[in-house]
């Protein structure tokens, strides 16, 4: 099987069709049509989809080649338009190439699989930055600096129920809370697993610590709810406050 052959299976499933659906939502493409697949920077169209326009547009203070529903930089197309041995710029091959680019992204956390088990959770959202700049970070930013949508519009628009968003997205804990459940986590709660988390200042502000920590907090917030289920969201940060 090849590649394409592979990614035409994945493409049509339910999680990878809502991730492209928040990509069109949060680049601005989104047109409810083959229209989408059209727009290139600034929000004009594309006269055909024989090809990538690459044609910089300037506006709004930048200045950009990226077209179709996904945005693609030119460069950043036909490096996917080859790999697949994709024929035009056309509503498949587009999200073709763009399933490639998310699978790549998103590797290093377990893959297209991911977003079946967590939907478009913080962690997924921070993966995907780097390669779409609308998409948030950890930090709530632009990885390039630029207008960024929320992530709860984002997780919405993915049609992940609003419960359901506490497995996988990181929880934003104020200090107190993540001290107590830091704490309940390493005493009898009936959970089965202990760990210590014992970082000085000076690591907890390297990237790759905080990294660290913001994935145990999801973790240790996941293995809350699976041993309070009859607790939602709200209880369990309410336990933490108190």
């Amino acid at each position: 099987m090849t590649e394409r052959e592979l990614l035409q299976r994945y493409v049509s499933t339910p999680a990878v069709q809502n991730a492209l659906r928040v990509i069109r939502f949060a680049e601005g493409t989104e047109r409810g049509g083959p229209d989408s697949y059209r727009v290139m920077f600034g929000g004009g169209l594309a006269p055909d989809l024989k090809r990538h326009p690459d044609k910089v547009i300037h506006g709004g203070g930048y200045s950009s080649a990226a077209a179709g529903a996904y945005q693609f930089m030119p460069g950043t197309w036909q490096s996917q338009a080859k790999a697949l041995g994709l024929p035009d710029f056309g509503p498949q091959s587009q999200d073709l190439a763009a399933t490639r680019l998310l699978r790549n992204r998103l590797m290093p956390i377990g893959g297209l699989s991911t977003l079946e088990k967590e939907g478009f959770s913080q962690r997924v959202s921070s993966a995907l930055a780097p390669e779409w700049a609308s998409l948030p970070t950890e930090s709530g930013e632009s990885y390039y600096g630029q207008p960024v949508k929320k992530l709860g519009d984002l997780q919405k628009v993915f049609g992940q129920p609003q419960e359901a968003q506490a497995f996988g997205a990181t929880p934003q804990l104020t200090k107190k809370q993540e001290r107590k459940l830091r704490k309940q986590f390493q005493n009898p709660l009936g959970l089965p697993v202990s760990i210590n988390i014992n970082l000085s200042g000076e690591e907890e502000s390297r990237p790759e610590a905080r990294s660290f920590l913001d994935t145990m907090k999801g973790q240790m917030m996941q293995s809350l709810f699976q041993q309070r289920p009859q607790f939602g969201l709200q209880e369990v940060l309410g336990l933490l406050s108190q």
